[in-house]
């Protein structure tokens, strides 16, 4: 996604349609899949694609942290840029959800109590209840982090990496109390900002690294970026075998989040920096397709849940859970490409063109971050 704000990097935007494709084919797989524990380690990234998640949350604090870096933050401006960046398509979402649980539930009167929680940055009530469109949870807490970011921002500068520490260190106490308390904080830790804010940070720390080059020497060979591949694969692995998502009591949820955002901070630091030169019009389909990935990821679930019904498995191969991710990979992902090609260019595109500079040149050298 190109900015004012920043140059461009299309790496990126390849991240992010990544981040796009795995959800996809995540929410495909479990419409003919069980929560199976798989000994293969890519039909186990598969089964918890859900930790695509986590990459777009890393990849948040990234960007912010890159175009940040060295500058202030109009706060005011900053509020503007994300809200019109993602509240037109969230709006029509939300509309369609709210409208579509109306009249397949008969629960008119609710209808505008429904779309005010929708809209407000907190997690709705109702947001089960859809069928179509429950993954939209993220986007609260994705505007959560915009709202504490320039603060953020600020803090870090002046007191340096021991300031997020600090906050990692108290969302991983809090956490450990909830689950001592409750039994359970798999909630806590995968659908609110109390787990996501650890990724986010990660991303930040992230940005602030890639932005003075920090790590380039190292992490630019191309067995780095393996080795951050097998170790995100192992982590997932591991977290299939415990049960994955559906395990509500497990108490490494406690450090997942973390766990998570630290798996993907090392792939996301390896891919940008990798030496190997992406053909040129290969780094433009896929920055393409990142642009789309905020449609893509919007849009989806409504194209998943119909195709899975119209079309179903295409019956390439014997093994159900290989055939669930060709099928998901040759139709829902390409059909979802299309819608969101043309939700791109009529909703959120033209409201791109309204955003406006939101960093500027500190008046005073700011403290060297430590």
């Amino acid at each position: 996604m190109r900015s004012l704000n920043t140059q461009y990097l299309s790496r990126l935007d390849h991240l992010r349609f990544y981040a796009a494709a795995l959800v996809l084919v995540f929410h495909y797989f479990h419409q003919f899949v069980g929560n199976v524990a798989f000994n293969n380690p890519l039909a186990s990234l598969v089964n918890e694609g859900h930790v695509g998640i986590g990459l777009f949350m890393v990849l948040s604090g990234f960007i912010f942290s890159v175009i940040a870096q060295g500058k202030d933050i109009h706060y005011g401006w900053f509020i503007y840029n994300r809200f019109i960046r993602i509240y037109p398509l969230y709006i029509f979402a939300v509309f369609l959800a709210v409208t579509l649980r109306v009249y397949n539930h008969d629960q008119v009167t609710r209808s505008a109590f429904d779309i005010l929680g929708w809209l407000l940055a907190f997690r709705p009530a109702t947001i089960v209840e859809v069928p179509y469109f429950p993954h939209l949870w993220t986007i609260p807490v994705e505007f959560s982090f915009y709202l504490l970011f320039p603060f953020l921002h600020t803090f870090f500068t002046q007191r340096g990496l021991k300031y997020f520490l600090g906050i990692l260190t108290l969302m991983l106490l809090l956490r450990a109390g909830v689950w001592l308390e409750y039994g359970t904080v798999r909630f806590l830790a995968y659908e609110t900002l109390f787990g996501r804010l650890d990724q986010f940070l990660i991303g930040y720390v992230c940005g602030w690294l890639y932005s003075a080059g920090r790590g380039e020497k190292w992490l630019g060979f191309p067995p780095v970026l393996a080795a951050a591949g097998a170790v995100l694969l192992a982590a997932v692995w591991w977290l299939n075998q415990q049960g994955g998502s559906h395990n509500m009591e497990a108490g490494w949820w406690v450090v997942w989040p973390l766990v998570e955002g630290l798996a993907w901070a090392w792939l996301v630091m390896a891919y940008m920096y990798c030496r190997i030169p992406i053909p040129a019009r290969i780094d433009r389909t896929l920055g393409r397709l990142g642009e789309y990935s905020f449609s893509i990821y919007v849009v989806h679930l409504f194209v998943v849940v119909i195709v899975a019904k119209r079309i179903g498995l295409l019956g390439l191969s014997s093994n159900l859970a290989l055939d669930a991710t060709l099928s998901a990979l040759l139709t829902a992902l390409p059909i979802t490409l299309l819608i969101a090609s043309l939700t791109f260019a009529v909703i959120e595109k033209p409201f791109l063109s309204l955003r406006k500079v939101y960093v500027r040149k500190p008046a005073q050298p700011s403290p060297a971050t430590s």
